[in-house]
């Protein structure tokens, strides 16, 4: 079974300065997960402008002391590969990360974007999608499956957190107008038929 989420979220900021937040929101002290960021590859395309970037994460390994006993899995961190694609001119960013370590056994990937909301051009929409695909470690694989998708769903409302918080250190209140969207997060459609989940 592959488990999935869905994340949808209006930041209220424009798209260029959620962007740069983002790309830049790590190492930080809100986040001890998250130990090192180290880029790997920065180019900017000399005719479209767009500027991809690809960094690897060293990550506090998180699964708990139990289901290390399964060998493979006590590793000292994880390592996570975020690739960046930042359309500065159409004030855009499609983001995608993987997670490399135990990529023989599981298989976490997350598809992200960052846009200009079409209520509020000073807003700024995000949507991710999550999946999750665990395999070859026998009974153990519901169990992780289970931790996996806590990981990912908790991961998902802090790293929204965070970076509410450091908008707002970085430029204050966000926008606001007199006509506001009903939520700041809502449920995507879930068009594939797997298990999905949201986060609100």
């Amino acid at each position: 079974m592959v488990l999935g989420l869905d994340v949808f979220h209006v930041f209220k900021y424009p798209a260029d300065k959620v962007i740069k937040t983002h790309l830049s929101k790590y190492p930080t002290p809100k986040e001890k997960f998250v130990e090192c960021i180290k880029t790997v590859e920065e180019t900017v395309d000399s005719v479209s402008g767009v500027e991809y970037r690809k960094k690897l994460a060293t990550c506090t390994n998180v699964v708990p002391k139990f289901l290390r006993r399964l060998g493979l899995l006590n590793v000292p961190a994880i390592i996570l590969e975020e690739e960046s694609w930042y359309y500065r001119r159409q004030s855009m960013a499609k983001l995608s990360s993987r997670m490399l370590t135990w990529e023989n056994l599981a298989q976490l990937r997350e598809e992200s974007e960052f846009r200009p909301s079409p209520e509020n051009p000073n807003w700024t929409e995000f949507r991710m999608r999550g999946t999750i695909s665990i395999t070859g470690v026998g009974p153990f694989g519901a169990i992780l499956e289970y931790y996996a998708q806590v990981f990912l769903r908790g991961g998902g409302k802090k790293s929204i957190r965070i970076m509410e918080e450091l908008l707002r250190e970085r430029y204050g209140e966000g926008a606001s107008r007199s006509s506001k969207p009903s939520s700041n997060n809502c449920i995507l459609p879930n068009t594939t038929g797997q298990s999905h989940h949201s986060v609100s």
